[in-house]
């Protein structure tokens, strides 16, 4: 069977313990592997795992440029690469060619982290409109961290604003369109047709009369498997999407690789 993960993160070797122990004390989240690219790996063989959409963040444009480089020059035919970008980065045009020219697929933004609102057109309308013309996707972070609260940088609603605004853009949204608020997925986010979203964080904690709701409206073609791994837990994410009661054994195929197979490949 072929299996996508379509959430991960990894950072070079060098430092991606320093930066694993730092995120997940921001957030207080539990980790689930070392971070590193021969980890990723290693997980991947064990579960049957084909490939991985690799995504970087940096948290303030002065270490794009660099998180990019290395991006680019690393090789490695199993990882789907997606760079990063940030708002007030200035050369977004030249750099959004730079990553397309390296094979790159899109980007991934991360506003939490990087402490900007994505529907705030003043200084993230630009990288849009500049990646939509590229061709490149973009992977925006939805939802609580973990928990939702009133300074939460990301809803499904900003989501809903620039999927509007920008209707040639393909976004996913991570965690089934919005990390513990599925409620607002459901009713804002699901049916927008350049919307797709990925399943980390979700089937172990999503009731899952609401996780059918959102699917059945949404359409299960455009949702994909992801761990958000080294946050998540691979093997069990992937028995979760595994496990799915309301979905049909071809449904769960298409979820977990042939879904975003035909969305990077096809």
């Amino acid at each position: 069977m072929l299996i996508i993960d379509t959430h991960t993160h990894i950072f070079p070797d060098t430092y991606a313990a320093a930066v694993l122990q730092s995120t997940a004390k921001m957030f207080n989240v539990p980790t689930f592997g070392k971070a590193t690219a021969a980890d990723l790996l290693e997980k991947m063989d064990a579960e049957g795992i084909s490939f991985a959409v690799i995504h970087m963040v940096s948290p303030t444009p002065t270490g794009v440029i660099d998180t990019n480089t290395w991006l680019i020059r690393h090789q490695q035919e199993r990882f789907i690469k997606f760079g990063t970008l940030h708002p007030l980065f200035k050369k977004c045009d030249d750099e959004i060619k730079r990553l397309k020219d390296g094979g790159v697929k899109g980007v991934k933004l991360q506003p939490d982290v990087q402490q900007f609102t994505p529907d705030e057109r003043l200084h993230t309308y630009h990288m849009y409109e500049a990646l939509a013309k590229q061709g490149l996707t973009v992977m925006f972070h939805v939802g609580g961290e973990p928990l939702p609260s009133p300074h939460d940088r990301s809803k499904p609603g900003m989501i809903l604003n620039i999927a509007r605004d920008f209707p040639e853009l393909k976004i996913i949204a991570a965690h089934l369109g919005g990390l513990n608020m599925w409620q607002e997925v459901y009713e804002l986010l699901a049916g927008m047709p350049n919307v797709y979203m990925e399943s980390s964080l979700s089937y172990e904690f999503i009731e899952p009369a609401l996780a059918e709701k959102i699917i059945r409206k949404h359409g299960h073609d455009k949702i994909f498997f992801g761990t958000d791994y080294p946050f998540g837990d691979v093997k069990i994410s992937l028995a979760s999407a595994r496990s799915v009661p309301f979905l049909t054994e071809q449904e769960k195929e298409n979820i977990l690789g042939r879904n975003a197979w035909q969305f990077f490949f096809g």
